[in-house]
């Protein structure tokens, strides 16, 4: 099976687990469930049968059999460096792999789906600051350095790649408690395909694709201009 193959399937089993695991809030539960789809589909349909689910897709029969031959799904690709000197030539981040890299999905699954969205629909489409009669509101601070990779907290742990402010989110009607942290998981699988621009009052049927590789730019931007 060729690449375009691979990531016929994956997005095929991405798509079945969403549907299966919708509203569950369980993304230990969605993730099992997509390897499981994955897996499925890689073993067990013939050629024959792929061809027959998906028109136009070049099947490649495993030498020997009829079962498809497993191909991974390819990594994505570097984030874009930042604006700047210092983050034109800064080093590449280290390569942590060994983990099954997931597919993204339209929109956020899983435990504070609803939190995780509303955070990457301000990212999208909102400045880090809104000012009004009262003064300056800080919308998202971004924390990532220009390869993508964040420092270390006392605790141990990186610190998110953008962190969303607990007003801002209180302005689009998503009530938390403290600021809403997103990691940028390997692969970005955590970044939903599609946002829409809730401080304007669109729903998620007004929900556009996500220019993500360009808009990570643009955030950047903010942080560095400084």
């Amino acid at each position: 099976m060729d690449a375009r193959d691979a990531s016929i399937v994956a997005q095929v089993a991405a798509k079945v687990a969403g549907s299966v695991c919708c509203g569950s809030g369980d993304p230990d539960k969605y993730l099992a469930c997509v390897e499981t789809v994955h897996n499925d589909l890689v073993e067990r349909i013939g050629a024959g049968l792929v061809a027959q689910a998906f028109p136009g897709a070049e099947v490649t029969a495993a030498p020997g059999g009829d079962v498809l031959a497993y191909a991974p799904p390819l990594a994505a690709p570097a984030a874009p460096s930042g604006p700047t000197e210092t983050s034109r030539n800064a080093a590449a981040a280290p390569v942590q792999s060994g983990g099954r890299v997931y597919p993204r999905v339209d929109f956020c699954v899983g435990k504070q789906a609803a939190e995780r969205q509303a955070a990457w629909n301000l990212l999208a489409f909102h400045p880090n600051e809104w000012a009004d009669d009262n003064g300056v509101i800080k919308v998202y601070e971004v924390k990532e350095h220009a390869d993508g990779s964040t420092d270390l907290a006392k605790s141990g742990k990186n610190f998110p790649n953008f962190s969303v402010t607990t007003e801002a989110m209180t302005r689009i009607g998503v009530a938390v408690e403290r600021n809403v942290g997103l990691w940028v998981n390997e692969g970005d699988s955590n970044v939903p395909l599609k946002v829409w621009d809730q401080a304007a009052g669109q729903t998620q049927a007004d929900a556009v694709d996500f220019d993500w590789d360009g808009r990570r730019l643009e955030l950047q931007q903010y942080a560095y201009k400084r």
